[in-house]
């Protein structure tokens, strides 16, 4: 009768750590290219919308890296995305860009948090130099999620479109410069009157 005692608890801690799991939130594997019609969804109530938008129960073992997505207004179709410990911002038509932690901080990556877009602001100058040197360079302001608010400054140039009308085409991605904010300023001092 003693031997059994043992295994009897063994058998009860198992029972009872196999049923409490039942309670939890379902996790989710969202993509980060949804089209522009599943962004808004919160497939935790609507789960119709789920295989239409390539979302899918995420497994630990399989997913071990569930990226989080929050969207920026300005410019259109930008976002920021985190995945594991790595933060990178989208555009459009580009290769993502890796920050650093110090770069955007105050942000939160959350399945609610998802749907709501990034309040930021989008500042975008255009230019020549004496050379005839095009510059095209824009400041993003992103507020943070935590109070107080602090406000994430990223400077960005946008590179020229190689090769010509004829060999270039839209899935032709750029790789987006980062630029220091300071030397934005006085890029913009400068030039623009």
């Amino acid at each position: 009768m003693k031997q059994f005692l043992p295994l009897a608890v063994l058998v009860f801690i198992f029972v009872a750590c196999g049923s409490s799991s039942g309670g939890k939130k379902e996790v989710l594997y969202i993509p980060t290219d949804m089209p522009d019609i599943c962004q808004n969804v919160d497939f935790n109530v609507d789960k119709g919308m789920r295989k239409e938008c390539g979302v899918k129960p995420a497994r630990y073992q399989a997913y071990r890296n569930v990226p989080m997505q929050r969207h920026l207004i300005n410019p259109n179709q930008a976002s920021l995305v985190k995945t594991g410990n790595k933060i990178e911002i989208r555009f459009p038509n580009t290769f993502p860009v890796t920050l650093d932690s110090s770069q955007i901080s105050g942000i939160a990556f959350s399945d609610s948090k998802r749907l709501a877009k990034i309040q930021n602001t989008m500042d975008y100058k255009e230019f020549y130099t004496e050379s005839k040197e095009r510059y095209k360079l824009f400041k993003l302001t992103i507020p943070s999620d935590s109070k107080p608010e602090v406000e994430n400054k990223l400077c960005f140039r946008v590179p020229e479109l190689k090769g010509s009308e004829r060999t270039r085409s839209v899935a032709m991605a750029a790789q987006m410069e980062m630029l220091d904010c300071d030397a934005l300023d006085e890029l913009v001092k400068k030039y623009v009157k």
